[in-house]
């Protein structure tokens, strides 16, 4: 008889935290509810061993937006503060986003027009830094991660942003992956060294696997 053991990050509502009520940056009328990503040791898949955490932050009812948990009190500054710290959260979100999948697309030689496609309907969503973002695609393209710069990035992003942020960020590029069907060998263990850059344990790559289901259905529906 086999035994099948290993680990997997689970999310978790932190039930003594207060919600913040209608609070949310991105939607202005979602509530935010602090959660966390904690490790289980699981056996034949089933969770039946906590360990340690990996990260809190807080995630909107409505939009599903994840921030840092710092959010916080940014929430009792000034409305230009919270105004400033959105748009520079998106602007971090953004450029980790495009590069991610810009080299996602690249890694195996071949940078193929769905997955082109792809990036520059994400670069769409931003239409205040779409040249800004188009020149981060066409120097990923060109010089991959030269000077480490696409890990440069996630790491700015992980500094300033929620794990479950990054977890998404990482997720959307997988959808890329997957324009011609399937994730390779090599493209796994790129994806596991994001992680890893990001500050995140290695494992967590079955809990990004099941956020990139949930992209796959949606995208299908």
């Amino acid at each position: 008889m086999f035994i099948i053991f290993g680990t997997r990050g689970i999310k978790h509502t932190v039930s003594e935290s207060p919600v913040l009520e209608n609070s949310c940056p991105n939607c202005d009328s979602g509530s935010l509810v602090n959660k966390l990503y904690r490790r289980w040791f699981t056996l034949f898949f089933i969770p039946v061993i906590p360990l340690d955490v990996v990260d809190r932050f807080y995630e909107c009812t409505n939009c599903k937006s994840a921030y840092n948990e710092k959010i916080k009190d940014i929430l009792g500054q000034s409305q230009s503060v919270r105004d400033n710290a959105q748009h520079q959260a998106r602007y971090i979100y953004a450029k980790a986003l495009i590069a991610t999948m810009t080299h996602m697309s690249v890694i195996d030689g071949n940078f193929a027009i769905e997955e082109e496609r792809e990036i520059k309907e994400a670069i769409e969503q931003f239409d205040d830094i779409k040249a800004e973002l188009t020149e981060i695609m066409e120097r990923v393209k060109r010089d991959q991660n030269k000077d480490n710069f696409v890990f440069n990035l996630l790491n700015e992003a992980r500094t300033e942003l929620s794990a479950e942020a990054i977890m998404n960020i990482l997720a959307q590029a997988g959808v890329v992956l997957l324009a011609d069907g399937i994730i390779d060998k090599a493209e796994e263990e790129l994806m596991k060294e994001y992680l890893i850059a990001c500050g995140l344990p290695k494992d967590m790559y079955k809990t990004l696997i099941d956020k990139l289901q949930v992209k796959e259905i949606q995208e299908v529906n």
